[in-house]
């Protein structure tokens, strides 16, 4: 079966993360990742989080900021736009949650499902 969607060729956030070549950027850019991934907020404030970092740092090579730019579109249209279209296990997935679901309580997976609106 051959899809032609979004899905097919978007990274996943972690993924998104570890495409960042510069180290201290990504290590700048994952610490915030992280605390996004434990506070109460949902997948719009992360649009808007990493929106922000990429247009507050430099990357040293344009082409390489050009391509990060490309690949979050890509992960904002495949992840954030289309969350409805998700279920909860592809959203854990998108936004690399599966072990902080994992080895969270009731409270844990009641915050995640608000951040990555599944309430369903």
């Amino acid at each position: 079966m051959h899809t032609n969607n979004m899905l097919d060729i978007s990274m996943n956030l972690d993924e998104l993360v570890n495409s960042v070549p510069e180290i201290d950027l990504r290590e700048n850019l994952s610490r915030r990742i992280g605390e996004w991934k434990q506070d109460g907020k949902d997948i719009e404030v992360l649009a808007y989080l990493i929106g922000e970092w990429h247009g507050n740092f430099w990357f040293e090579d344009t082409d390489a900021s050009n391509k990060f730019h490309s690949e979050f579109q890509n992960f904002k249209n495949a992840a954030i736009d289309n969350v409805g279209g998700l279920t909860l296990n592809e959203r854990l997935y998108w936004f690399g949650l599966f072990e902080v679901w994992e080895s969270g309580n009731e409270t844990t997976h009641k915050r995640l499902r608000s951040k990555l609106r599944a309430n369903a």
